[in-house]
């Protein structure tokens, strides 16, 4: 049993867990025996059947019957921000946590952060969580914002100055997920039903960041105890047309750019708002981009020259992307794809490399595929150790330039 936690008032806290739901049969169950085991007991789930095909209904139902905190609402699909609202207007919490379907928590998840959320008085509990790739745990991510409890001018320098863009690439001050954080449900409740459900890239962008600047007090942890599951065959991996990627993006643009221009910190967010996109397009594009009357190859790697033999260093979501545009690219010769985490890659069907196996590898480019600028230059120097010539290791430089042109050359108007 956890620890009795308690409001200024002396009345017990609930918690209101909301379980966004469609397809993931395979890992449901052990999500949501995840959230029965937690030893915060003050909880309510959430289980929110957003049409699914599958046989996630019945499951939701089954355990509803097993465990009277446990509410079960079906609805015909309507998308992740509309799932996630219909959960949050059913809710009854004075704190709000997000799971995903497909993910896990750690018993010890919302003991954690409600005690945080208490002792501190926060709106916001922002926390790490772990990656997990083949059902192990392949890497532990905290914000790069250092632990701490922010208000005042504290929150406004340390937080809204870099929470989307650190001042590297593609690396956020804050994470952008709902999942590994609580948020006081009055808070909440206002930005994430205002999110526009015509979103479907950035849908977490779009309620978090509207929920930090609308909070006075945000409390950043070190724990991780949220798992987040890498699908190889995730919809993040799924690109579809390039004009139809950016009409998507378009959408997200335009919403936090509404709501950042109602702040009075609107000059510190809009700067950070453009690398935050050009961040995502980079990904999504798989070295593509396009504006419509031209298409540019590898456009993120400068230096990268048309009939080359490239190799691809890294397996996660941009390298997948990559991968993939390359494979079915006339102009490049992919020679070899190498991951650290090559195993569990392998395990998941990839045909992914040692590192070391780049000595025997024919190449005029290692393409390193990691847009976050810290973890690109630390996988460039274990290159460099493992005998790559530093003139041929190509990293992501589009960002070097005039980022808000690039993103009208490439369709979203600023």
């Amino acid at each position: 049993m956890g620890n009795i936690v308690m409001n200024s008032c002396g009345d017990r806290v609930c918690v209101s867990v909301i379980v966004p739901i469609y397809r993931g049969e395979r890992y449901l169950r052990q999500c949501v025996e995840s959230l029965i085991a937690q030893t915060y007991k003050d909880i309510e789930i959430i289980l929110v059947d957003d049409g699914s095909p599958d046989a996630c209904p019945g499951i939701c139902d089954s355990y509803a019957r097993r465990d009277r905190r446990i509410k079960v609402i079906h609805k015909p699909n309507g998308g992740l921000v509309s799932a996630r609202k219909t959960g949050l207007e059913a809710s009854t919490g004075e704190y709000i946590g997000y799971v995903d379907g497909d993910d896990w928590v750690e018993p010890e998840m919302y003991e954690d952060m409600i005690a945080h959320a208490v002792r501190h008085g926060a709106d916001v509990v922002a926390s790490g969580h772990k990656e997990e790739l083949a059902d192990r745990v392949a890497e532990v991510l905290r914000n790069t914002v250092a632990c701490g409890v922010y208000r005042g001018d504290r929150l406004v320098n340390d937080i809204y100055a870099k929470m989307l863009y650190s001042g590297k690439f593609s690396q956020f001050g804050i994470f952008t997920y709902v999942w590994n954080k609580l948020f006081r449900r009055s808070v909440l409740f206002d930005n994430q039903m205002r999110v526009d459900e015509r979103i479907f890239i950035g849908e977490d962008a779009a309620c978090v960041y509207p929920c930090l600047l609308a909070s006075k007090v945000v409390c950043v942890t070190d724990s991780a105890h949220y798992h987040y599951r890498q699908w190889v065959d995730s919809s993040i991996k799924t690109r579809g047309d390039s004009q139809e990627e950016i009409k998507k993006l378009s959408i997200l643009h335009h919403y936090l750019k509404k709501r950042f221009r109602e702040s009075e910190h609107a000059e510190l967010l809009l700067h950070q708002l453009d690398f935050f996109l050009l961040s995502i397009l980079t990904v999504r594009s798989d070295g593509l981009m396009s504006n419509g009357s031209a298409q540019y190859e590898l456009c993120p790697f400068k230096d990268v020259k048309v009939g080359g033999k490239i190799v691809i260093c890294g397996a996660g979501t941009f390298g997948q992307h990559l991968y993939r545009r390359l494979q079915g690219s006339r102009n490049y010769q992919v020679t070899g794809w190498v991951d650290e985490l090559f195993a569990e890659h392998r395990r998941l069907g990839l045909a992914v490399d040692a590192p070391s196996s780049i000595r025997d590898m024919a190449y005029d480019h290692v393409v390193v595929a990691f847009i976050d600028e810290t973890i690109a230059d630390e996988m460039a120097k274990k290159l460099s150790r493992l005998g790559v010539p530093a003139k041929k290791i190509a990293r992501v430089s589009h960002y070097e330039g005039d980022v808000p042109n690039l993103l009208r050359e490439f369709g979203l108007e600023m």
